[in-house]
């Protein structure tokens, strides 16, 4: 099993690129029900919580559902056993130093530089992402041989997991860059978090700087923004225009969702019954003068800069 399509070129990789609570589930969604894409949302799968309990978004649990028991055989039949407690698909390492290198933020060309250098010093690091970057080769290929689809999507949202990916060559990367108002990005945060707007806000803002350092390394062929609020609101249009960046037939545009077969990871809504696309604007009745001042003085104006007023 390789990860090359039926013409022998690379395998076409989609990455969804955003900070968190953007829409990267709901755009997965939406993409998966085209038939020349394969995906189980989130590659990198972490924060699974309790496996025992955890359900795939077909309904069953996840040690039950046939997909990712024949994903589990085919891995197995490649020496790459896939363990649903540690996929081994994140960029992670035991060593402290080594998870320096792995998860430290994009930046500009002198760090990353140093980080690439820093890579070849560390022999036992080097090796690590090699490893997980072959397991990461394995199961797309083994995900797209089981679904059918000869592109697959990656909604893992991360830049430097993006860096990684993209520098190996191992695949044509294109990446979907997904924009949302800040403020609807910080309400949802403060809520899943239990945390104020300062930190929220912060926290959204390193999010959109090291997405903006990342894309200075792609090439204007391979990034695409989508609007959240545009995808909400006219989403044949939007995915209309995807399909066409990705190379595939973009007259098979479904927006019922939750009639096409998935096996998806990631937050709740993969459990959903409803394929009603809805614009959440919630922050515009929760969000009081106060944390709307406090965002306005830490990331207004990188909200402006993206289009938001």
């Amino acid at each position: 099993m390789n990860n090359s399509n039926n013409s022998g070129n690379k395998r076409d990789l989609i990455y969804i690129m955003s900070p968190s609570y953007s829409g990267s589930t709901l755009l997965t969604y939406l993409l998966a029900t085209h038939p020349e894409i394969s995906t189980i949302g989130e590659l990198k799968a972490t924060s699974m919580g309790d496996i025992d309990s955890y359900s795939c978004s077909c309904g069953s649990l996840l040690k039950e559902c046939q997909f990712w028991s024949h994903l589990q055989e085919s891995m197995q039949e490649q020496n790459a056993p896939l363990d649903f407690h540690q996929f081994g698909t994140n960029f992670k390492s035991e060593s402290k130093l080594c998870n320096k290198l792995l998860h430290s933020s994009v930046r500009g060309r002198l760090f990353e530089f140093s980080r690439k250098s820093a890579f070849s010093l560390m022999s036992d690091c080097m090796k690590k992402r090699s490893d997980i970057l072959d397991k990461i080769e394995k199961m797309i290929a083994a995900v797209c041989e089981l679904q059918g689809g000869r592109v697959f999507l990656d909604g893992s949202k991360d830049p430097v997991r993006l860096q990684f990916l993209n520098q190996s060559g191992l695949w044509n990367v294109k990446v979907i860059n997904l924009i949302r108002d800040g403020r609807g990005v910080t309400n949802s945060f403060m809520r899943h978090y239990e945390v104020g707007m300062n930190i929220a806000a912060k926290e959204w803002l390193h999010s959109i700087n090291e997405i903006r350092k990342m894309e200075t390394y792609l090439l204007p062929e391979q990034l695409m923004s989508v609007v959240y609020e545009d995808l909400c609101q006219e989403p044949d249009a939007v995915l209309t225009d995807i399909f066409e960046f990705i190379g595939i037939d973009k007259s098979l545009v479904n927006t019922d969702f939750r009639n096409t077969s998935h096996h998806i990871l990631g937050n709740s809504m993969r459990l959903g019954s409803t394929s009603e696309i809805r614009l959440d604007e919630k922050w515009k009745q929760s969000l009081g003068m106060e944390a709307l001042d406090v965002f306005a003085s830490i990331a207004g104006d990188s909200n402006k800069q993206l289009g938001y007023e």
